[in-house]
């Protein structure tokens, strides 16, 4: 299974999700989602997966339900174990997982 893709789904439910009561969820959440889908798409760059660690670090504890931080500990989870996984992707602008028949 494709971590990254795994990842999207995460994101993409926690973006839909958020209800937009506060700004870093608001916003946090709709940039985790477009910078993994990018990733996904074959438009990763070099710094995205820094700039999604940040990201995820500036939505974490700043929202006022417990949503924020359900969206942005996947992500640095996703992103410390499987880093290699997604450098590949912005590498090679190609997932490593062969896809399903």
């Amino acid at each position: 299974r494709c971590m990254v893709k795994s990842l999207l789904r995460l994101s993409y439910f926690y973006y839909e999700e958020s209800c937009g009561q506060c700004t870093p969820c608001r916003e946090g959440t709709g940039w985790l989602y477009r910078m993994v889908d990018r990733i996904e798409h074959g438009r990763g760059r070099a710094e995205d997966l820094e700039l999604l660690n940040n990201v995820a670090d500036n939505i974490q504890g700043r929202t006022i339900c417990a949503l924020g931080d359900a969206a942005a500990m996947p992500v640095r989870a996703f992103i410390k174990h499987f880093r290699d996984e997604f450098q590949y992707h912005i590498d090679h602008k190609k997932c490593l997982v062969a896809p399903y028949i």
